[in-house]
């Protein structure tokens, strides 16, 4: 079977699960009728075309490249992780699968308190919540069309017969090599970290993976892999149990919807970052970003504070709707709502990060059943009178886009947290870390207070955007704190701006997260809009472009039934599609 993707650099052609070849910073392009895979890694990419080729849908592509890209990419995600899934199907179907970790029965503030602070166990067995990638393939698997043994199929040839390791599965393990030199050392080259053109195998996990294949993915909650997870947690001190992996569920949701200058926006709900996407666009949709451009100073000004207030909020109010018992969620995403933070915005002047958490952080309660803003502000200052009172997070992850030729789209995104996660292996894949998402200490009200079976908050944002009533784009980004910024920029270049999608994912990033008090952005911004931005009052810190700080986007755009697939400049990605109408 020949399957074409279009890499990196100079355009190279892959065929079927060819050794890797290096790869420089040019963003892989690619455009069929006949299904599209977008992919932080080539070979990933190109494991979800074959199954494209064999008759597979959107859905069953996506679990291959899951899988693919766990044994290509074991530093950013795998079996040992968590994720998020939107999927919109043409027969009307829309499903967001929510697999984010759990925290173990053990991992209470007490423990903690024993164990030390919660940096000191991040890196441990300790930091480990259960994982939710092989539950979410399985819930996954009901929109699946071919069995689980042939979607492995491409990950497990991977896993056993090697793959020339490219410059960032070089760069993350150098930068890693002590953690992995203490806590996984089998993993390294001889004790040494692995450099761009070796080969690279991973026989363990090609042994787990055949286990999967063959008695599905209970066997890592009830079965043999369960058990191995218990005994190394049991060894070295660490909290997971096998009746933790037992209590697992992945979620089947409904999407959370909103619309942006007329296009619908398809994206997962709370403890992720969809919500935010929402809440930033509706504050931005007040302000005519058309007639400006990506380098205008007011423009980046403007989505720096919206993108903060947001941020804010999110932090304050949204965490597992399943163990919080409010999370004002609709309000936060209401149209009006948004029309009452967009007042906060001073067009001629930067915030004062000395406030934000003090004076700047809102309240979408009142907003939760459709309430006017103009009757929310009046009742808030009616209150406030007769009261006398005022109101007062790694470049790690993975993201990944499927489109079938039927049109069924997958946004995909999985991650361990940190690269290699906790740095302990079990069976071949990497354990994550994710209980570093929770509050080091209770804060009362918190919603991301440590608490067992909660799952952590987290940035991933997976999204699929439709125009007149058509799937238009599928994308999403890894980057930690800078995920919302990079794909609400993104969707401002393809809307507002009016640029192609590959364009859109190359043009210069920035981020606006509350965690940061200053802009941080790629170089290649005009010196003026720079100048601009710090006469405003903004701190600015420059990075090079493209730089894998700010997370590596891989997309999908469709119009007038052609494909274009866009994998990532900043991280070696790949589009693939299968060999029929395929062409650079």
């Amino acid at each position: 079977m020949k399957l074409r993707s279009c890499l990196i650099i100079i355009g190279i052609c892959w065929l079927a699960l060819s050794p890797a070849v290096h790869a420089v910073r040019l963003a892989p392009t690619l455009q069929s009728t006949e299904g599209m895979v977008t992919a932080a890694h080539p070979l990933a990419a190109t494991a979800g075309a074959e199954i494209l080729e064999k008759g597979g849908n959107a859905v069953d592509a996506a679990i291959a490249v899951s899988l693919a890209l766990g044994v290509v990419e074991p530093y950013a995600s795998g079996l040992g992780g968590e994720g998020y899934m939107v999927a919109v199907m043409q027969d009307g179907r829309e499903l967001a699968i929510d697999f984010r970790s759990t925290a173990p029965a053990l991992a209470t503030y007490d423990n903690l308190e024993k164990a030390g602070k919660l940096r000191d166990v991040r890196y441990t067995p300790k930091g480990y919540c259960v994982a939710g990638v092989p539950a979410g393939i399985g819930k996954a698997l009901e929109l699946a069309s071919l069995p689980l043994q042939d979607l492995a199929a491409p990950a497990i040839r991977l896993a056993e017969q090697g793959f020339e390791i490219n410059d960032t599965f070089s760069s993350v393990n150098m930068d890693r090599w002590e953690i992995l030199f203490k806590n996984a050392p089998e993993f390294l080259n001889d004790g040494m970290p692995w450099t761009a053109g070796e080969t690279f195998r991973n026989p363990a996990l090609a042994r787990t993976l055949k286990v999967m294949a063959k008695k599905g993915v209970a066997a890592y909650y009830h079965g043999e892999l369960a058990d191995n997870l218990d005994r190394f947690m049991r060894e070295n001190d660490g909290w997971a149990r096998k009746s933790d992996l037992q209590n697992y569920r992945a979620l089947a949701k409904t999407p959370i919807k909103g619309t942006y200058r007329g296009y619908e926006l398809y994206v997962p709900g709370s403890p992720v970052g969809g919500p935010r996407v929402l809440a930033t666009l509706n504050i931005l949709e007040h302000f005519n970003l058309a007639i400006m451009n990506w380098a205008d100073p007011l423009a980046i000004h403007i989505m720096q504070e919206a993108m903060i207030l947001t941020s804010l909020d999110q932090r304050r109010w949204l965490g597992d709707p399943e163990t919080n018992g409010y999370i004002p969620e609709k309000g936060y995403i209401s149209k009006d709502y948004a029309r009452q933070r967009m007042m906060q915005i001073d067009l001629s002047r930067a915030s004062d990060p000395e406030t934000w958490h003090t004076e700047r952080v809102g309240d979408p309660g009142p907003y939760e059943n459709g309430e006017s803003y103009v009757d929310v502000m009046l009742e808030t200052r009616r209150k406030a009178v007769i009261e006398g009172t005022t109101q007062d997070a790694p470049p790690s992850t993975t993201h990944f886009s499927v489109v079938d030729k039927a049109g069924n789209a997958v946004a995909w995104t999985q991650t361990i947290s940190s690269f290699f996660g906790t740095g302990n292996m079990v069976d071949g894949y990497f354990l994550n870390n994710e209980l570093g998402n929770f509050k080091g200490v209770p804060v009362e009200g918190s919603p991301i207070n440590l608490e067992p079976g909660r799952r952590p908050r987290t940035t991933i944002a997976p999204l699929v955007v439709k125009q007149d009533g058509k799937v238009r784009w599928v994308l999403g980004s890894p980057g930690a704190g800078r995920i919302g910024s990079t794909v609400i920029e993104i969707l401002v270049n393809l809307i507002d701006f009016d640029m192609n999608l590959e364009l859109a994912i190359r043009t210069p990033k920035f981020t606006g997260y509350d965690a940061y008090r200053e802009i941080q952005l790629e170089d290649d911004f005009p010196q003026k809009t720079v100048d601009l931005l710090e006469q405003l009052g903004h701190k600015v810190k420059r990075y090079d472009h493209p730089d894998l700080y700010f997370g590596g986007p891989n997309a999908i755009a469709i119009k007038d039934g052609v494909m274009t697939g866009v994998g990532s400049i900043r991280r070696n990605g790949g589009a693939a599609a299968p060999e029929k109408q395929a062409r650079k």
